[in-house]
């Protein structure tokens, strides 16, 4: 028969955790549980911690929920230095070196996260961020450039580098101006099979035309090669123009611009159908590398005569999604590529430009607060790996007072008795775990014990 819980019969409830458990970091934490308001015990955890990747953290995410992106990135920095494989660390420092417009620091940071993340939907989430931060890194350094553009006019080019621009047209067919797009990039790919000249990416060059808001009638002004190679610091651009002609027939003419004396190196210039209108731009492409001085090897010839596609209607189709790639709206621009890579399933450029813009447009349409919430829902976070037992200790009951001790005026019954015992009074748990009533036990787990009086 059991007996009731006796009036004045106190009710112990003692946390023990394994020093096992604080030795390999502590109970884990949602992400959504470290808020702003636990900056200022976080703070002292790290004081105490300074080199412990998860008090980092901890105090990093807390920083950048704040709004305190100047304060989080040294922390969070930290962290990720500390260990490598903190992928909360990092996918927070490349959200707050988005927010600080570090755009090189925050696609590193992705490219650390997605290296060790187990998380399948952030991790994907993750590399179409990774896709984005390459194009506002090179908005940032075109920005930059126009703003020391005095400066740079000023420095001597790098050798042997070739900017190639977007090509004009002069015509009234809509269906083949886009080509303006596709030939330079189709340029672009075949000059850079030479090893003996740096072939400056095509988005780069847009990206500066793009910050020099100019239309596309202006590509063909002498002064935009003059001006863009002093901003890219290009020895060489390569400009040219296409032009309709009756009967299906195309013009293309194309010039070499010496960025350091304005002179122009060499022009070229041929008429075709525009079914053949790859053997026009292989024309071109070689009679660009014997102006430049270039004497290509044989395999270098055979790599440069290789045609991307042979139809040109894909081609027609993956210009166009390059010209709304240009524009910006990515969605447009897969679509495009997707619809080359459709016509010509062996059409490799347009099956990677449309995986590109399928990240691009996935990533444009989250904002970093929209990805924060998502990584926050989802990610947790350990204690420090130094923490003391009794800081544990106390840690986790403070967590569970509210679930595991009664509240005042609450009633205690169970298998000890049927009556009900008086409130159980307000005591402090942890020290009276450590007095003289008998040793504790190592391993972990709640327990419960009754002292009944003498």
């Amino acid at each position: 028969m059991t007996r009731a819980l006796r009036p004045g019969r106190l009710l112990r409830v003692t946390l023990v955790l394994a020093c096992g458990a604080c030795a390999s970091g502590g109970a884990a934490v949602r992400v959504a549980d470290v808020t702003p308001r636990s900056i200022p015990s976080l703070e002292a955890q790290k004081s105490q911690h300074p080199q412990d990747a998860n008090a980092l953290a901890r105090l990093g995410v807390a920083y950048f929920k704040a709004g305190r992106y100047e304060d989080a990135r040294p922390v969070l920095d930290s962290a990720v230095a500390h260990d490598a494989t903190n992928g909360v660390a990092a996918i927070y420092l490349g959200m707050t070196a988005e927010q600080l417009g570090d755009f090189v620091t925050a696609r590193t940071a992705y490219e650390q996260y997605i290296a060790v993340s187990r998380n399948p939907d952030l991790k994907a989430a993750a590399q179409d961020r990774l896709a984005l931060m390459g194009r506002r890194e090179l908005e940032y350094q075109a920005r930059q450039a126009l703003a020391h553009e005095a400066t740079l006019a000023q420095m001597p080019p790098e050798s042997n580098t070739v900017a190639v621009m977007p090509f004009s047209y002069v015509g009234s067919n809509p269906d083949i101006q886009p080509l303006t797009r596709g030939l330079a990039q189709l340029l672009v790919i075949d000059l850079a099979k030479s090893r003996q000249i740096r072939v400056l990416e095509r988005d780069r060059m847009q990206a500066i035309l793009n910050e020099m808001e100019l239309s596309d009638s202006g590509y063909a002004d002498p002064t935009t090669a003059l001006r863009s190679g002093h901003l890219l610091r290009a020895a060489e651009v390569v400009q040219g123009s296409i032009t309709g002609l009756p009967g299906d027939q195309l013009r293309v003419d194309a010039a070499v611009v010496n960025v350091a004396n304005a002179g122009i190196t060499a022009a070229a210039g041929n008429q075709d159908q525009i079914g053949r209108l790859f053997n026009l731009e292989k024309t071109l492409a070689f009679r660009i590398f014997s102006s430049l001085g270039i004497q290509l090897s044989p395999a270098e010839q055979q790599a440069i005569s290789q045609r991307p596609t042979q139809n040109v209607q894909a081609f027609l189709a993956y210009s166009r999604g390059l010209v709304a790639q240009d524009s910006g709206d990515y969605g447009a621009a897969q679509a495009d590529f997707n619809q080359a890579a459709v016509l010509d399933p062996g059409f490799q450029a347009a099956v990677r430009g449309a995986a590109s813009a399928g990240q691009l447009s996935a990533a444009s349409q989250v904002s970093v607060s929209q990805m924060e919430t998502t990584v926050s829902r989802t990610e947790t976070l350990q204690a420090p790996a130094n923490t003391s037992l009794a800081d544990a200790q106390q840690s986790a009951l403070n967590a569970a007072t509210n679930t595991i001790a009664p509240s005042s005026g609450a009633q205690v019954s169970g298998d000890l008795g049927g009556q009900t015992s008086q409130p159980v009074n307000n005591r402090n748990p942890v020290s009276e775990s450590q007095n003289s009533e008998g040793a504790q036990q190592p391993g972990g787990g709640l327990i419960i014990i009754i002292r009944r009086p003498p």
